[in-house]
């Protein structure tokens, strides 16, 4: 069964950047693409938005950057947020990495984290991975789960690190242990196929499953199955894989409709 993994999560949370946003691959975690490291976001590729952002009003729009100017962190980091998305102003990266670098620089975990997407991707900014590491971690320290999830694709893809799956799979389980869905999977894809000096662990790769569907994920109920189907860390039992089918189906992951239907066979 392929490994479903997460694309390389570069975007902004909370800004409307939907580059790669949540979207999934199969086989292989896809990195995202080197924008050079003598390229700006200006010269290369900018995130998409989902959709065009609700303008400020300039009386709005004025008094927060009078309040940005003044050093107000909340204010620094909504106002890289309005030049990400032209809500109001005309779309400028460079300027709202500028001000998310504010804020970052204050301690705001929430800048820190889009700054370091920046970096990562190059947008508004010259490429530099190893700052947007350097972000990320910041980030993380202060329990952002995204910068650890951003954190974990980095290593798992390799992209500007060494390709490293003890410390993917330490990221990962950093997010899991908040109780992260997308951390819980990563990590039960991990331990069941293994990643680069992390060897299988099957009874580990049950336990993230099941903890994410707790929270009703389909994707995890779907993997629980498979596990039963398979007798992977449990003794095989076809009637409780299908049970976890039909959870799975019912919590909308239609791809545990053709196994279903085969155990039926």
């Amino acid at each position: 069964m392929p490994r479903k993994s997460l694309v390389m999560l570069l975007t902004v949370v909370c800004v409307g950047w939907l580059s790669l946003g949540s979207q999934t691959a199969t086989n292989a975690t896809t990195p995202v693409a080197d924008q050079g490291t003598n390229q700006t976001a200006s010269q290369g590729t900018v995130p998409p938005q989902a959709k065009p952002p609700e303008p400020l009003p300039a009386s709005a729009l004025e008094s927060l950057k009078q309040k940005a100017v003044a050093g107000d962190v909340a204010a620094q980091t909504k106002l890289g947020e309005v030049y990400a998305l032209g809500q109001g102003v005309p779309r400028d990266l460079q300027e709202s990495a500028k001000w998310f670098r504010k804020a970052a620089e204050q301690g705001d975990a929430s800048a820190q984290l889009k700054l370091g997407v920046m970096y990562v991707g190059g947008f508004g900014v010259v490429s530099d991975v190893q700052e947007g590491i350097r972000w990320y971690k910041k980030a993380a320290a202060q329990g952002s789960v995204d910068a650890m999830l951003q954190l974990g694709n980095l290593y798992e893809a390799g992209h500007g690190v060494p390709k490293s799956g003890p410390e993917a799979l330490n990221w990962y389980l950093k997010a899991a242990e908040k109780g992260n869905v997308d951390g819980e999977l990563k990590a039960g894809y991990i331990y069941r196929q293994g990643l680069e000096d992390v060897p299988h662990d099957y009874e580990q790769a049950l336990k993230w499953f099941r903890q994410a569907a707790q929270q009703n994920s389909g994707e995890a109920e779907f993997n629980v199955g498979y596990m039963y189907q398979e007798g992977l860390g449990v003794v095989r039992d076809v009637d409780q894989a299908a049970d976890w089918y039909k959870r799975a189906i019912h919590d909308g992951y239609t791809g545990a409709s053709v196994p279903l239907r085969n155990l039926k066979r």
